[in-house]
């Protein structure tokens, strides 16, 4: 499951998403337990983690350097001053 999530999300957000599945696993046990295919299931919760970690990335992007806002250079000092 891990490696799957892996190869489908990259390895941080892959890795992430598994640790969160395998947590999601030890929660709720006594009804996992009972599923005919438990790693399929699992890799749906998994897959479910790391869409909502793409998401949150996205939402969120850092900006180009070239589109950082200019500002007067005597600005930072004028405010470390109030």
């Amino acid at each position: 499951m891990r490696a799957a999530l892996v190869a489908s999300f990259g390895a941080q957000v892959g890795a992430d998403a598994a640790a969160d599945a395998l947590a999601y696993t030890w929660e709720h046990w006594t009804r996992v337990e009972t599923m005919d295919n438990r790693v399929g299931y699992l890799y749906r919760v998994g897959q479910n983690a790391a869409r909502r970690m793409v998401k949150q990335q996205r939402m969120y992007p850092a900006p180009e350097p070239h589109e950082l806002p200019r500002f007067d250079p005597g600005l930072l000092p004028a405010l470390a001053a109030i």
